[in-house]
């Protein structure tokens, strides 16, 4: 299953200032017992927000992932799927460097 996930945070929890937890949750042993696989991160420093997009077979699993970071923020766990995958349209195909594109 896909989810995107969403963290946020205070700026007096900033994990920049401490990113003990940012660095427990980005240890790939971490991912593989929670049984996430993380397939994008991204980060918006100004607004304090971190986006993910991971697949795992649960949502348990994700949740379990993101322990570290509960202690600091809020998550906010989404499953979705492709709008292939939901509707037959918008097919994708892999791009150089790891990005998608829509076919034409």
């Amino acid at each position: 299953m896909l989810f995107v996930a969403t963290h946020t945070h205070a700026p007096e929890s900033c994990p920049v200032n401490d990113p003990v937890s940012v660095h427990e949750m980005a240890k790939a042993e971490h991912a593989k017992e929670c049984g996430v696989t993380v397939l994008g991160s991204y980060i918006a420093p100004p607004e304090h927000l971190m986006y993910f997009v991971l697949d795992a077979s649960d949502y348990s699993s994700v949740v379990k992932f993101f322990r570290p970071l509960m202690k600091i923020g809020l998550p906010r766990i989404t499953p979705v799927q492709t709008l292939e995958e939901a509707t037959g349209i918008f097919p994708v195909t892999p791009r150089r460097g790891g990005r998608r594109r829509t076919r034409a």
